[in-house]
């Protein structure tokens, strides 16, 4: 019984804590990128930057600052970036390349935006 007790702490903990990560970085996002979430609920701008951090663990961006670059990137050229065709290649092969430190990776890659591609990709809303 005491294990069940600890578990449900520990997942509270757990829930708690990344749902301030993903508030955080909500408010981060919007006050980097103006009217970036003018389109979305609340809800959806949580299950948006969820998503991306999904994407983010699956190439190997484990930390929240790993994961905070990463959201940078995702919010300069879209969320969907790697499939994008206009998105040059690259900079797909870059950001997924495992050699490179995943520090590395999305400072560069970052760096690489900036320079480059100077708009930004709105997200759009779930279509039901």
């Amino acid at each position: 019984m005491e294990e069940k007790k600890l578990s449900k702490i520990k997942k509270l903990f757990v829930d708690n804590y990344y749902r301030k990560f993903l508030e955080a970085q909500k408010e981060r996002i919007r006050s980097n990128y103006p009217d970036f979430w003018k389109e979305l609920t609340d809800q959806e701008v949580l299950e948006w930057i969820d998503s991306v951090v999904v994407d983010a663990k699956k190439l190997h961006f484990g930390n929240e600052f790993l994961i905070e670059g990463y959201l940078d990137i995702v919010c300069k050229i879209g969320k969907d970036f790697i499939a994008d065709p206009e998105v040059d290649d690259n900079l797909i092969r870059f950001i997924s390349d495992s050699n490179f430190s995943p520090y590395v990776r999305v400072r560069d890659t970052n760096r690489y935006i900036d320079k480059n591609c100077p708009k930004v990709t709105y997200p759009k809303p779930a279509q039901a």
